[in-house]
Formats: C-alpha cells, sequence, structure tokens
C-alpha cells in the first residue's frame, strides 16, 4: 500500500503561546523546504517533485509530498534506494528525529 511522506515542523516541541507565536517563522520554514527538496527531487515522471508541498491548517505546519509512491521513494524499500529528498531537506533546519532512510544513517 503506497502513501504518502509526511513532515511536521517542530511537533511536540511547541506549545501553547510559544506555538501560535513561532507559527509565521515554521511557516517560512516550511517554504524553505519545499523550495530545497522540489530542486533536489529526483524527476521521471514529475510526481514526486510536484507533490511536494505546504500543509498548514491553523497553527499545525507539515510538509508533505501526495505522490502516492512518497513514501517508498523518500525511504526507500528492499529493491529501490532512499532518495531522501524530504529528510534531506528538513535536516537543514534543525534536528531531525523521524523515520530514516533505509541504507542512510546520520
Amino acid at each position: 500500500m503506497a502513501g504518502s511522506a509526511r513532515l511536521t515542523i517542530f511537533d511536540g516541541v511547541v506549545n501553547g503561546a510559544a506555538r501560535v507565536l513561532s507559527t509565521s517563522r515554521r511557516r517560512e520554514i516550511a517554504k524553505e523546504i519545499v523550495e530545497e527538496a522540489r530542486a533536489t527531487a529526483p524527476v521521471l515522471t514529475g510526481e514526486f517533485r510536484d507533490g511536494i508541498r505546504e500543509d498548514i491548517h491553523g497553527n499545525d505546519v507539515d510538509v508533505v509530498d501526495d505522490d502516492p509512491d512518497a513514501m517508498y521513494k523518500e525511504y526507500g524499500t528492499s529493491d529501490t534506494p532512499a532518495h531522501a529528498t524530504l529528510t534531506d531537506a528538513a535536516r537543514k533546519h534543525g534536528r531531525y528525529s523521524g523515520w530514516q532512510p533505509r541504507g542512510r544513517r546520520r
């Protein structure tokens, strides 16, 4: 079963008033991650690259890739290498503690 890839910007770290006050900056960071990820995404059909976008609901800020195969492309499989496009872009903007791309450790 395929699925999108999703990165939450500062999930669980920012609460209450700080969460509200930091929303604008977290949106900026999400935009930067989207731009960097799109610039480095491998392109065969363009779905992986073109599916990368911000997903903002109130004070919740995420970066997602809506390509149905994004999870496999991002993190790899037993016979497909990880591209880690979103993961690598997110790492440039702070600590990353999510899933690790297959065969890659940082």
